[in-house]
């Protein structure tokens, strides 16, 4: 529910929904109050302001009353990359807008998938700003050539809550959701080849994501309240597993609803349901006797509602992006990890 391109002038995107008691009385206060609907809102840098204040500013991009289709919709999940936004809703569709023109952003569309009543889109990819991977509660798994329109089915026995592009390969990915187990799939094969199959979970997957920098590794976060790193070479038992522990007060860990490499795949992060987010780096995976203690813990009051990475302008690192729900304390939650290649300011005077 909170994503970036890797060009972070382009924004950070996150929804804002208000939804409508009918509870309340007629005369209602407001219009607002009697009407149920979502606004797209967008952070991104404001030129206005001098470089050194790192000055930011916010706006709406996209207003459900002003939609044909989809002015009384929910958003339910949100991915994006430098030249299209996708919105998917709780009623089965898709909503795409053009953002390579931060100044001048376009809708491109509203699309509606199915009209089962169990068809929330539950998770949108995208691949090449050609291909829509979309994963619906309907137990079924739509590729869309946004080129031609055309879409190929896949139906599943259970319903995908996430799913990872293998950025190696872009005929594979990993898939998560409904099932205590994870699948390695290739959109080649004929039929769905089930044989790549992360076992070690007790519960359902909620989030999962493949390393940039290694081809053989994948992290899963499950509502077992754990995550696991598995290599590909061997799926029958994860590499590396440990309990997201619920802050850092707590040995209960919570369940992970988010899980994703930084750009480069150097770091890991991963967000529990509400109140924390864990960072590690993966050298210290293989380095380190005791990992865990070198774990850094972002805690924080209200519910995670997604993170992202995005590269620092230059190159010199990347921002972790954090979305935060809670009335008064809630919001976008940033953190810069610099690159360790980034020179030091006075050596410029040199």
């Amino acid at each position: 529910m909170v994503c970036c391109s890797e060009n972070l002038s382009n924004g950070i995107f996150y929804p804002l929904s208000h939804l409508y008691d009918y509870n309340f009385p007629i005369d209602a206060i407001s219009t607002d109050e009697c009407q149920t609907f979502f606004r797209v809102n967008r952070l991104m840098p404001d030129d206005q302001l001098t470089r050194e204040r790192n000055g930011m500013k916010l706006d709406c991009l996209m207003e459900s009353r002003s939609l044909l289709y989809n002015s009384n919709s929910r958003i339910s999940t949100m991915t994006c990359s430098n030249r299209i936004l996708a919105c998917g809703t709780f009623e089965g569709g898709y909503i795409l807008q053009n953002i390579s023109n931060p100044a001048r952003p376009e809708l491109i569309g509203e699309f509606n998938l199915t009209n089962d009543s169990e068809g929330i889109t539950n998770h949108i990819a995208i691949h090449d700003d050609r291909e829509l991977i979309i994963s619906s509660n309907d137990k079924v798994l739509r590729i869309i050539d946004m080129t031609t329109g055309s879409t190929e089915l896949y139906n599943l026995p259970f319903s995908i809550n996430c799913l990872s592009i293998n950025p190696h390969n872009h005929n594979e990915f990993i898939i998560t959701g409904d099932h205590v187990n994870s699948f390695i799939l290739d959109k080649r094969m004929p039929s769905i080849d089930y044989s790549q199959e992360c076992k070690g979970h007790k519960d359902y997957g909620f989030s999962c994501d493949w390393s940039p920098k290694n081809e053989n590794i994948l992290v899963t976060g499950n509502q077992d309240s754990s995550i696991k790193i598995w290599d590909r070479r061997n799926t029958e038992e994860s590499v590396h597993c440990w309990n997201s522990a619920l802050g850092t007060l707590s040995a209960q860990g919570a369940p992970v609803r988010n899980c994703k490499f930084s750009r480069n795949g150097e770091y890991l992060s991963w967000a529990e349901s509400l109140d924390h987010v864990g960072i590690i780096q993966m050298a210290d995976l293989s380095t380190s006797d005791n990992y865990l203690l070198r774990v850094q813990s972002i805690d924080f009051l209200g519910k995670c509602t997604g993170l992202n990475f995005a590269p620092m302008e230059y190159g010199y690192g990347e921002d972790l992006i954090i979305g935060v729900n809670d009335c008064p304390l809630g919001g976008i939650l940033n953190y810069k990890l610099e690159s360790k290649c980034k020179s030091l300011d006075f050596d410029f005077y040199f």
